[in-house]
């Protein structure tokens, strides 16, 4: 999977900068990063009755909180820019939503449960320097949403993707021998998504407002 390609690719990056020389490394940084994040979002299902054509919708606006690890990797094209790539390496978890159905019916009641993992989240971009060691960022993130339902009304969601936009602000202390560490803090807006009820065509939920708010804590070094 894309985890173990990656995990392969850092290892075999890492391996790499111990036998080549400085100046062939010129301008590269590599790191690791220790991220707390909160993220908001409205979720929305629509029902719609086969017999009478009658929409029902059911909207909830929730949030979480969440810590992760990531990688990144950078190459310092001038003195005042650098492009990177950061990859998070666990999983980010939505908390389970629980919802009974049936509850006014002559039927028996049912649980449907719902909640999330945002996977392989991937961000490019760009650090800009200003002044006093502080740097603006700039990013495009891209980030595949597996859906972790279990619906005793009978269905399922399939897997859906997206993309989005990541502005920070950040501060960076630099030591010897190209050892540096920086703070971060960034938000990121995401793409709306949509998938229909695989088994039941008639439901279809939608994610919209997704947003991201993180404060990261990264060491690094730069060749």
């Amino acid at each position: 999977n894309l985890k173990t390609k990656i995990a392969i690719l850092a290892i075999s990056f890492v391996s790499f900068l111990g036998i080549q020389s400085a100046s062939a490394l010129e301008g590269v940084s590599l790191g690791v990063g220790y991220n707390y994040s909160g993220f908001y979002g409205v979720g929305k299902e629509t029902a719609t009755s086969s017999g009478n054509g009658v929409k029902t919708i059911t909207e909830e606006a929730g949030a979480f909180d969440d810590t992760v690890g990531s990688i990144f990797v950078e190459y310092a094209v001038s003195d005042m820019v650098s492009l990177g790539l950061e990859y998070l390496m666990e999983d980010v978890e939505t908390p389970e939503n629980v919802n009974v159905q049936n509850l006014d019916t002559s039927a028996t009641a049912v649980n449907n449960k719902v909640k999330a993992d945002f996977e392989d989240h991937t961000t490019l971009y760009a650090n800009i320097n200003m002044p006093f060691n502080t740097y603006l960022k700039l990013g495009y993130v891209m980030v595949d949403i597996a859906t972790k339902e279990s619906l005793g009304t009978g269905g399922a969601y399939p897997n859906v993707d997206t993309t989005g936009y990541t502005v920070g602000l950040g501060y960076q202390h630099n030591v010897d021998n190209g050892f540096f560490a920086r703070i971060e803090f960034s938000a990121s807006d995401y793409d709306d998504v949509s998938a229909q009820n695989s088994n039941e065509t008639d439901k279809k939920v939608e994610v919209s407002e997704m947003y991201g708010a993180h404060a990261s804590l990264k060491i690094g070094k730069s060749f």
